[in-house]
């Protein structure tokens, strides 16, 4: 008897969990999408803020007396901050070409775009990331 009522509140919570909206694999999968560029996004200004600092320090080095010997880390100085900047341009780049309003498509066409952008998205992703760790890696 004491059992009854943990039973029809249990009982209860799953009617009503089967009778609201179902979230469906496309839903899924954009939230997925957008999960990566949420992760990644507020790591933008530490790209900007790292290429600016590897930027400056290239330039005091070509101004020093002695900057023919110090020519290989010039040059990896300024190949990390383009790096940053790719990384970032590549952000900003995919999220100007990124459809939300999937409404014209079919669940099949869906589905497949939002497969390929996920592909993208970690692509940036990795590129940020391994642009963050060779520039913070040289300051």
């Amino acid at each position: 008897m004491k059992k009854a009522p943990i039973v029809l509140f249990i009982l209860l919570c799953v009617s009503i969990y089967s009778c609201g909206p179902k979230i469906s694999e496309n839903e899924l999968l954009k939230e997925k999408v957008i999960q990566v560029h949420d992760e990644v996004m507020p790591k933008i200004g530490t790209l900007k803020s790292n290429q600016k600092v590897l930027n400056e320090k290239a330039a005091e080095l070509e101004e020093s007396e002695d900057s023919e010997n110090l020519q290989k880390q010039i040059s990896g100085l300024k190949a990390a901050a383009t790096d940053c900047e790719k990384a970032y341009d590549e952000m900003f780049v995919w999220m100007r070409q990124f459809e939300t309003d999937l409404e014209g498509m079919s669940d099949e066409e869906a589905k497949a775009y939002l497969e390929k952008e996920l592909v993208k998205v970690e692509k940036v992703k990795k590129d940020i990331l391994l642009a963050i760790e060779k520039s913070e890696a040289l300051l």
